[in-house]
């Protein structure tokens, strides 16, 4: 994500910030110490509250992470935003009970926290009580460990619950959605999630409106669009599993061996208009040429340069009978917009990540219906 800074690693997982973080921790220090008057004790405290929520919030999503790679997920990172924390996954959780467990992670981390902070913070305030009640209210109104502890028990404890709203695409949505993939599949346990998540979000939009709660309307209006996004994007993998490979092949064309110049394979582009190889030596595929392979060796050496030398001979493979949500996944991973579709070690052709959405331009309206 654009304007994002790496802070931490985690089981290979990139923690970011975002430079808009920034200004929430001015929002703290304005809030603690301006508008509530705490001065320079009130804006450090702000600061610290908001640092240590947000690490609350980062233990969430690294609940969701370290369960989906349990699952064998990829988790390419891990965002702090204004907003909250967001955890990027490659791929969906194959069988309802992985999302299950992989949603209700997040949560159960906050609860453990809120636990953990409960078992402190409790004695605590209760030891400061025989100092009697105003000594105890003193030190609750006024930027204190105790303060601290409580305001991060009551926050963790308001996380998991807020989190626990079957809002679609929040915590509780993606429940509520694995609860019912179980009965009905995961198109139509979508749509229902979706249904609820805009029906409460509408409601939360109006308290906030209402109410003038200004950070509710917003979280209604993410909600809403999120929930409609997530809709498209289930829609679309369900068209995209039901599509196999083959339907993305496209003719070949020339074929080159490695022995041949990169001179040749611009000739054929210019002359074809083809933009992608298929390398082949003694009658086996040994490597695949792209068009941005070409454009790059072209300005690197030059004409002359043997395919041998720029050719990429680790390369994706699939199956004909693969899908084309398979065909997608295969080139992510591999950074490769072209792979190579066999059938039987037959090699049948070439996709790209063009002929891919060509495919699915045409088989999509059929198959959604």
């Amino acid at each position: 994500m654009a304007w994002s800074f790496p802070i931490a690693k985690v089981k290979g997982i990139e923690i970011k910030v975002h430079m808009t973080f920034a200004l929430v921790l001015l929002w703290a220090a304005l809030n603690w110490g301006v508008q509530q008057q705490l001065g320079w004790a009130g804006a450090f405290y702000g600061i610290l509250f908001v640092s240590l929520l947000f690490l609350c919030v980062t233990l969430h999503e690294l609940g969701h992470s370290l369960v989906a790679l349990h699952y064998g997920a990829t988790v390419r990172d891990i965002t702090l935003l204004p907003i909250g924390g967001v955890a990027r996954l490659e791929g969906e959780m194959s069988r309802p009970a992985h999302e299950f467990w992989m949603t209700i992670a997040g949560p159960a981390v906050n609860v453990v926290l809120a636990i953990i902070l409960g078992a402190i913070t409790i004695p605590l305030l209760g030891w400061r009580a025989f100092g009697g009640f105003d000594m105890l209210m003193g030190r609750l109104s006024s930027p204190s460990w105790e303060r601290l502890l409580l305001d991060l028990l009551v926050a963790n404890v308001g996380l998991a619950i807020f989190n626990l709203l079957p809002a679609f695409p929040m915590d509780g949505g993606r429940v509520l959605r694995a609860l019912l993939a179980t009965q009905m599949g995961k198109l139509n346990a979508t749509r229902i999630a979706m249904r609820v998540g805009q029906g409460l979000a509408v409601l939360m939009g109006v308290v906030g409106v209402l109410g003038g709660n200004l950070n509710l309307a917003i979280i209604a209006l993410f909600i809403l669009s999120g929930a409609s996004q997530e809709w498209r994007m289930t829609q679309l993998n369900a068209v995209l599993k039901q599509i196999p490979a083959s339907a993305a092949l496209i003719d070949s064309g020339v074929v080159l061996s490695p022995t041949d110049s990169l001179a040749r394979a611009i000739d054929v582009s210019l002359r074809t208009g083809q933009a992608d190889f298929a390398v082949f030596d003694g009658g086996y595929l040994v490597g695949l040429l792209t068009r941005e392979d070409v454009a790059e060796s072209f300005q690197r050496y030059g004409p002359h340069v043997l395919i041998q030398r720029i050719m990429r001979p680790d390369f994706p493979v699939a199956q004909a009978g693969d899908s084309l949500m398979d065909l997608q996944a295969k080139m992510k991973s591999s950074g490769s917009s072209v792979i190579s579709i066999i059938e039987d070690q037959r090699f049948l052709g070439l996709a790209t990540l063009d002929s891919v959405r060509n495919a699915l331009r045409m088989s999509g309206p059929a198959v959604a219906s």
